[in-house]
């Protein structure tokens, strides 16, 4: 009796052995992605029918990895690009696991590890694309890719597709106006658009803040050009300098302000404001509240700078009556400022989409698959999908086709990135300051010394916060100032 129960009891324990090996044990966590304008259900710029091809090649991935699923959902914007609500997430160690935001918004907290370095991964073959020995090789623009590298050097991020400004301009209404030639320099823009405003049309106009903003950067670059060689402290590294030979880090600008640039003292610099706030007297009267595009699209606006994101609502809308184009922004020269380099304006978009692994996939996941899950969105054929059913942004893979409605913008890619994105340099506090006093300057609240006054009390306070930030640390740049010094000083005090 005593042998039947032992080998009864045996019996069970192996029945319940290999029930649970056999048993799928409890679900597995979805992947919770956000993908920015990719999310499928979005609505790109309120234009259109909502996306799904992110969805539909979810559903395929999935297909391959038993007991995987990818939840998308859309990270809340709270009306600026710092990610509020996502560094709240962050602090509770809930946020999703992949995540679309700006990379500089990231490198913020690069101490608090938030965010995965990919350097690892990216070193990896992307198993999706057969030959490929390192994930990293398959994207276009290496130098780009690179140059996304955060203080410390790691990589926070894969630079999904890229995005740039253009000049859109209704050739219609100009040519009806006499003008048959779009302009080449900053002379001839304003020659022109002094044509178009004594006709009672509005020259041209651009979103809020674009114009103010990426406009101050554009204009900083040609009016610095040619001291950027000698007035850069830190050298960009070599894997960069194809896309941003002379580019300011925040911390290179912050030093070289406590120098005297980039302030009152700075004849450059109030160059550069000057001629932006000139700019400012040929775009529409409201900049804040009024719709840019649909002046644009009803012909009651002769130019409209604005990103690659617009060709979508272009091409979705059928009541477009007139020919357009798209140029860029034109060259300043020495016939509008003794600064001027005569070289071309550089581009000011760059990055668009840049997608992150939280700290999420660490603590509560398998990191494995939110890697595996983006080199399967990165493999030519599908994001040549996601991108072009959105019709925003340019893919960035080798081998992925751009729509020949963002051709205009491809071309526009070639020309080398600005020298800084201040408005991107500065931290939440000090950005909101600047934009504040920038727009009272430029809709005529003060003059340009009132202006450059508080700015200069704005700047100095950024660069104090960071006193005890070893990012910050200014020993090796203060060590090439003395080699310089002699030269720049010259160019803020310059000899009567």
């Amino acid at each position: 009796m005593r042998l039947r129960l032992i080998v009864l009891c045996a019996f069970m324990a192996l029945n319940t052995f290999f029930s649970a090996a056999d048993s799928p044990g409890p679900p597995r966590p979805p992947i919770r992605a956000d993908l920015g304008m990719y999310t499928p259900g979005m609505v790109p710029f309120g234009i259109g029918e909502p996306v799904k091809e992110a969805r539909i090649l979810a559903d395929e991935w999935q297909k391959t990895h038993p007991g995987c699923s990818i939840k998308f959902l859309t990270v809340p914007q709270t009306g600026t690009t710092e990610g509020e609500w996502l560094k709240t997430q962050l602090l509770g160690g809930i946020a999703p696991e992949i995540v679309s935001m700006n990379t500089e918004v990231a490198w913020q907290a690069i101490d608090k590890d938030w965010f995965i370095p990919l350097d690892e991964y990216l070193q990896k073959p992307n198993p999706y694309m057969p030959g490929n020995e390192h994930w990293i090789d398959m994207f276009e623009n290496q130098a780009l890719f690179n140059s996304k590298r955060a203080p410390n050097g790691k990589l926070y991020c894969i630079t999904y597709d890229t995005v740039e400004t253009g000049l859109y301009c209704n050739m219609t209404l100009l040519r009806s106006l006499g003008i048959t030639q779009l302009p080449t320099t900053w002379k001839e823009m304003l020659d022109t658009f002094k044509v178009i405003q004594s006709k009672n049309i509005t020259p041209m106009t651009a979103p809020s803040n674009l114009a103010s903003d990426w406009g101050e950067d554009i204009i900083f670059e040609m009016l610095y050009h040619d001291l950027m060689p000698t007035l850069d402290p830190v050298d960009s590294p070599p894997d960069v300098k194809a896309y941003q030979e002379h580019f300011l880090d925040p911390q290179e600008g912050g030093f070289l302000f406590t120098k005297g640039f980039f302030s009152s003292r700075d004849p450059r610099w109030r160059e550069v404001n000057r001629l932006v706030k000139e700019w400012r007297g040929y775009w529409a009267k409201e900049q804040k509240f009024s719709d840019p595009n649909y002046l644009f699209l009803t012909g009651r606006l002769a130019m409209l700078w604005d990103g690659s994101w617009t060709i979508r609502r272009l091409a979705r809308d059928p009541y477009i009556n007139f020919d357009w184009t798209v140029t860029y922004i034109p060259t300043i020269t020495k016939e509008t400022s003794q600064y001027a380099s005569g070289t071309p304006a550089t581009l000011i978009g760059g990055a668009a989409t840049q997608i992150h692994i939280t700290n999420s996939a660490r603590i509560h996941t398998n990191l494995d698959e939110r890697v595996d899950f983006l080199m399967w969105l990165s493999v030519p054929q599908n994001i040549e999908r996601i991108a072009n059913e959105a019709l925003i942004f340019m893919p960035s893979v080798k081998g992925a086709k751009t729509d020949p409605r963002l051709q205009p913008f491809t071309e526009i890619f070639r020309r080398k990135s600005c020298a800084i994105q201040w408005m991107e340099a500065m931290d939440p506090e000090y950005k909101k300051e600047w934009r504040r006093w920038l727009d009272y300057y430029l809709n005529d609240g003060f003059g340009m010394d009132e202006y450059l006054k508080v700015l200069d009390a704005n700047f100095a306070a950024w660069v104090k916060s960071h006193e005890k930030d070893a990012a910050w640390d200014f020993t090796a740049m203060e060590s090439v100032w003395q080699t310089r010094k002699e030269v720049l000083l010259r160019e803020l005090d310059p000899a009567p």
